[in-house]
């Protein structure tokens, strides 16, 4: 289905950065009826979702790696999505789950989910969760020494030994170490070793990384700098040993991903006081003017995507090999955590215009029934283009405007680009925030000023007429 055109005249951006759209998303929005009706039943904010994109997402992933005869077990980033519908589809579909929580583990394993099928990558891990962990059959991923020496006391008693993977850093590329936060130098990790295989009660069965960003050249040095501390502690190469990369594979939100090119030499322009601004107080967003700073947002459009981005790390050559041969013939099964890029295109988030207005500056400002944590992830930004759905009757005159939330603080805006609304904007009009449902509806999601959370709702096998309340909101 091709998107109809007429989806993105009521708003978008001064400078547009246009979405791309799924069928389900463009058909849920010309049914003007069907979406009052929704709301009228769920509430608004609504975070309205599909697993057709998720499953069609999983398929092509592990469809790419089988080319290469590797081992391969993608884990769900649980983190970037809490609703419940999406375990399920991995549990089913076969793929494991990465957690980063107590409740994430404890969910996963009440849905069902293989224990031997869960990795727990939590930041911070403290005795329950090791417990749960333990009983549970997932494997911990440690990454310090205090985290080891609780495990070591809480693994005792359990007939099986624990499985577990340590978690790396201290990771070089051209003479920079890459900097982390998180996991044991590479130099430790012979010594950590030994003293897990002297354990009778934790099992060494991988290592892990997870880097920042979404480069490929940096999970490529991890991966060849890593195969060397594997043969040295995996003297045994018929025990099945896995690498997990981690998550960061990147995608594409843009129609048009030169849109974001001709959109970041606008704000310069802005910046640089050659034009109107596009954005709201002519903020560069943490660009200071051109080419000095980044816009703090997440990219939306990226020239190396998803399954193109792992063939990038797989057929790179060292030594002779491809980094997909060296994993070949270290018979190590390659595992990574997606997150966002499972998620491509599987939710959108919807809420009402309550009213047009102008601040003191006389700058247009729309209030819409939702605040900024529910479409934000960890970027000041996400930028892409909100959509409008008209509500019936005449219309007002043509303006250009921000959209405000929620929240009663003067920086609580949805986004601070400038919109342009053709056909002007009134109450009842819905805002449509497209492709949200990576990391966008729930990671930072608030219940600031006792406002409810966004319900969940699923469309049935891509028929919009149909929807499910996500398990995670029927508790």
């Amino acid at each position: 289905m091709t998107t109809p055109q007429s989806i993105f005249s009521p708003c978008h951006g001064v400078v547009p950065l246009r979405p791309r759209m799924e069928s389900w998303m463009a058909e849920l929005m010309q049914n003007r009826p069907r979406l009052d009706a929704l709301i009228d039943q769920f509430g608004a904010p609504l975070n309205i979702q599909s697993l057709d994109p998720f499953r069609r997402n999983i398929s092509q992933l592990t469809d790419c790696v089988a080319d290469y005869d590797l081992p391969f077990l993608p884990m769900f980033a649980r983190k970037a999505n809490k609703c419940l519908s999406y375990v399920q589809a991995a549990r089913d579909l076969g793929i494991g789950i990465d957690t980063a929580s107590h409740n994430e583990v404890e969910q996963c394993l009440a849905q069902g989910v293989p224990g031997n099928r869960i990795v727990c990558t939590a930041a911070v891990k403290d005795r329950a969760l090791m417990a749960l962990c333990v009983n549970g059959g997932v494997t911990v991923i440690l990454d310090n020494e205090d985290e080891l020496e609780l495990l070591e006391d809480v693994a005792i008693g359990p007939a099986k030994p624990v499985s577990v993977g340590l978690r790396l850093n201290g990771f070089e590329r051209d003479g920079t170490k890459l900097y982390s936060r998180f996991g044991f130098p590479l130099t430790e990790v012979p010594a950590l070793a030994d003293r897990i295989s002297n354990s009778e009660h934790l099992r060494l069965d991988g290592l892990h990384f997870h880097l920042n960003g979404y480069s490929p050249e940096d999970r490529i040095v991890a991966i060849l700098q890593t195969l060397p501390l594997i043969r040295k502690i995996n003297d045994d190469s018929t025990v099945p040993f896995f690498l997990d990369i981690g998550g960061g594979i990147p995608m594409n939100y843009l129609d048009d991903a030169a849109e974001w090119d001709a959109w970041e030499a606008e704000l310069d322009r802005a910046l640089a006081g050659d034009r109107a601004p596009i954005t709201q107080h002519n903020d560069g967003l943490g660009r200071k003017s051109e080419g000095a700073g980044k816009v703090d947002s997440y990219p939306v459009a990226q020239s190396l995507v998803k399954e193109d981005w792992m063939r990038c790390i797989l057929d790179h050559v060292a030594d002779g090999q491809t980094v997909a041969a060296h994993l070949r013939d270290a018979h190590i099964s390659l595992r990574c955590e997606p997150g966002r890029s499972l998620l491509d295109g599987c939710g959108i988030t919807l809420a009402r215009v309550a009213f047009c207005k102008r601040d003191s500056a006389g700058s247009p400002v729309i209030g819409v029934q939702m605040n900024r944590t529910q479409s934000r992830s960890g970027f000041a930004e996400f930028a892409l283009d909100p959509l409008m759905v008209p509500a019936a009757g005449p219309r007002k005159e043509a303006i250009e405007g921000y959209l405000a939330g929620t929240y009663c603080t003067e920086s609580e805006w949805l986004t601070r680009r400038k919109m342009s609304f053709p056909e002007g904007v009134k109450v009842g009009d819905l805002m449509v925030f497209p492709n949200t449902a990576g990391y966008l509806m729930h990671f930072l999601e608030s219940r600031s000023h006792q406002f409810p959370l966004a319900q969940n709702v699923f469309v049935i096998e891509g028929d919009t007429e149909y929807v499910d309340l996500d398990g995670i909101d029927a508790r």
